[in-house]
């Protein structure tokens, strides 16, 4: 099986204020569009290991991500931060949670996991994964005082879930930078 998700979305904000901004301005209007492309595919196969019978996965997936810069330093930030890096968020379009900064991106995240599933509930007795993102140019826009992204390779997740027996689960995440190894 597989999937292929497009998405297009416009996120668009009007800031009103009482006093001006640093330019004099008394109101902001910010209008980012941003593209991303959801793909992987799942490949089945019977399996045992442990004396067990296991449907096993593998599935591969990749994620484009492409957002227009918009300086958006003028702007107040009132509830945006920056997201946990984990294998939930490297395949987010954005990089902050909240409204006040929409992260220019242009970047390629490629992860596989692959799962243990019993074959007879479909529950997922194991998983395992890895994931590292691709940036093709630096992400300009930051938090209050942050400073640009510019490293091309994100640090590289590896991921263990193991749920041996329903009472007991044991889920890992491990987050490795190449360069400072």
């Amino acid at each position: 099986a597989g999937f292929i998700t497009p998405k297009l979305q416009l996120h668009v904000s009007n800031y009103q204020f009482d006093v001006p901004l640093a330019n004099g301005a008394m109101s902001a209007t910010r209008l980012v569009p941003t593209f991303s492309l959801d793909s992987g595919l799942v490949f089945e196969r019977e399996a045992s290991y442990f004396g067990r019978g296991f449907r096993q996965t593998l599935e591969p997936r990749a994620f484009y991500v492409n957002t227009s810069y918009r300086d958006q330093s003028l702007l107040p930030n009132y509830d945006s931060g920056a997201t946990d890096f984990n294998f939930a968020a490297i395949y987010l379009e954005n990089a902050y949670v909240g409204n006040d900064r929409i992260s220019d991106s242009h970047l390629l995240t490629l992860g596989v996991t692959t799962r243990l599933l019993d074959p007879q509930t479909g529950a997922e007795a194991a998983r395992f994964g890895m994931a590292q993102r691709l940036r093709f140019k630096d992400q300009n826009v930051t938090l209050p005082g942050g400073t640009p992204v510019q490293d091309r390779f994100s640090d590289v997740l590896l991921g263990a879930s193991v749920n041996w027996h329903p009472s007991w689960a044991f889920d890992s995440t491990v987050q490795f930078n190449p360069t400072t190894e």
